[in-house]
């Protein structure tokens, strides 16, 4: 007995990460019986053909030569053809890898943490909140969002070989830290805050930026001259990604004038705090809502307050500045500025982020600690009830991700989001429930007039249940919103062919071929006549 103590004791955070490791696993483990979810999943796995026949020189050249996903991604695209050579093209392999990259960053974080601060149950506490909370259900439970798991991870891995060399710089060392952080960028290049986050934790707690605001003028121009090819690194892949996102249209500017903005971005950021604290319906996509002035008032003076107290307490509270620094720098490249597609706001998007809020959390109450110690039982166990209460949270949504028609149902019970909407109203429409996919595509223009396929949706509903005016009406306003989209012809064809009007009918089919799609055979006798 003696000497299994000894041997926990010296072998205790090892045996900490590992622990965290299978409650990180075992949590998220019943994702591996999921399906995947026809919502970008099909770009990424089960319709790429290059991704379905496995790691290949041929499947090498198009994971670094391909910007499908709208980035420039090839770690992502390698490691879902290993899965496919590894496990076969079923959902289960690539659910599996996912969690297993999120446990080992979790178990990475830690062993960081741990090693710069001394601290055990402090950098176990931190790991715990950014591993287990519902936001992260996410980027792990949905295999497109592998380049999620994939990038934290290698950023983690980048973030203990910087401890290795700044305990002893060498250039070798180093090199461990360029190769992590490039394996970062290639999964996705939201790590472009890493280097800045590098110098956070040289001021704390490395300290080796000094102990004064003298020592800190004096040594930071060295601390960024060392780090100078990894901003080097980020202007590429910034610049990479920025050209590849524009050019497919997936920025969005937001023509706002600049109060309206800086409004929006306070909105955003409050966001991922309020759900970082308060986690509740969490969703795939969440509706735009209206301003609300009085609550970006009093968000916005929280904001403030937080971000004076970080610089008025740097020396006293150095935890506080690096943590919400952390969370500001990790959030810059999606806080608002630039809209991404129709998303304004995505649980995926506080996966870094989170860890420097987590950061926060522990260490503010450690300090209330040694200002109150008597209540420190009080401090313990109302942060171990938060961790508990994540947990689960995390197990009982978990389910949301089964399938795709449980992740757009409980999208379009949280918010009538028009792209939940149009999913949700797909899937009714494929189920033959058309009266229901009527009401939720009405729902969903209702948010979004412009939005091509719910007309269509809903002119395939009025369809199929014999309605040919309103059929025609939402077919003519797809086309009208939107002439280039091509599945509103071959409908609106189908309708004229009811009418018997053979020709409008073949004008339509010839219009949507134009655009890339496909006919059968059913078709001959509708193009001959």
């Amino acid at each position: 007995m003696i000497k299994l103590r000894a041997y926990i004791v010296r072998n205790q955070v090892w045996l900490m990460a590992l622990v965290l490791f299978s409650v990180v696993f075992t949590l998220f483990s019943q994702a591996i019986g999921y399906d995947f979810i026809n919502y970008d999943d099909s770009r990424y796995v089960f319709a790429n053909p290059h991704v379905l026949r496995g790691l290949s020189w041929e499947g090498m050249l198009y994971a670094f030569s391909t910007l499908d996903g709208v980035c420039w991604t090839p770690t992502t695209w390698i490691s879902y053809m290993l899965d496919t050579s590894l496990y076969g093209s079923q959902p289960a392999g690539y659910h599996l890898t996912n969690i297993l990259l999120h446990s080992a960053s979790t178990a990475v974080l830690f062993l960081t943490i741990q090693r710069m601060t001394g601290r055990l149950w402090a950098a176990a506490a931190v790991a715990a909140l950014f591993a287990l909370h519902p936001q992260r259900l996410e980027s792990v439970a949905w295999i497109a969002e592998r380049k999620d798991v994939l990038s934290v991870f290698f950023g983690m891995t980048g973030l203990l070989a910087y401890l290795r060399y700044a305990e002893h710089p060498s250039l070798r060392r180093m090199m461990w830290v360029y190769a992590s952080f490039m394996c970062a960028l290639m999964a996705k290049p939201m790590l472009v805050s890493f280097p800045f986050i590098l110098i956070l934790l040289d001021f704390w707690p490395l300290r080796r930026a000094g102990r004064s605001n003298v020592e800190l003028c004096s040594k930071m121009l060295p601390l960024l001259k060392e780090k100078s090819l990894l901003f080097v690194m980020c202007a590429v892949a910034g610049g990479v990604t920025i050209w590849s996102q524009w050019i497919d249209g997936a920025i969005v500017p937001v023509h706002f004038p600049w109060y309206l903005k800086i409004l929006q971005l306070i909105e955003n950021v409050g966001f991922y705090c309020k759900s970082f604290l308060m986690p509740k319906g969490c969703s795939i996509v969440y509706p735009v809502e209206h301003l609300d002035y009085m609550y970006l008032f009093f968000m916005g003076s929280a904001l403030m307050v937080i971000s004076l107290l970080a610089l008025r307490q740097l020396w006293r509270w150095p935890w506080l500045a690096v943590g919400w620094l952390w969370f500001l720098l990790a959030l810059a490249p999606v806080a608002g500025i630039f809209r991404l597609g129709h998303i304004a706001v995505a649980d995926r998007y506080s996966y870094l982020p989170s860890a420097g809020l987590a950061f926060v959390v522990v260490f503010a109450i450690i300090e209330a600690i040694s200002y109150w110690p008597h209540s420190r039982s009080l401090f313990v166990s109302g942060l171990a009830s938060w961790i508990f209460f994540c947990v689960l949270m995390t197990w009982a949504d978990l389910p949301r991700w089964k399938n795709t028609y449980s992740v757009f149902e409980s999208a379009y019970r949280n918010g009538h989001h028009f792209i939940a909407c149009d999913q949700l109203g797909s899937l009714l429409y494929a189920n033959q429930e058309y009266q229901q996919s009527v009401v939720v595509c009405t729902r969903g223009l209702d948010v979004n007039p412009q939005f091509a396929s719910l007309y269509n949706t809903r002119g395939g509903d009025y369809y199929m249940l014999g309605d040919l005016n309103r059929a025609l009406a939402d077919f003519n306003q797809a086309i009208l919103v939107n002439p280039a989209f091509s599945p509103a012809y071959y409908s609106r064809a189908l309708v004229y062919i009811q009418r018997k009007k053979f020709d409008e009918a073949k004008a339509d089919i010839k219009t949507y071929t134009s655009y890339g799609g496909q006919l059968d055979s059913s078709w001959v006798n509708i193009q001959t006549k």
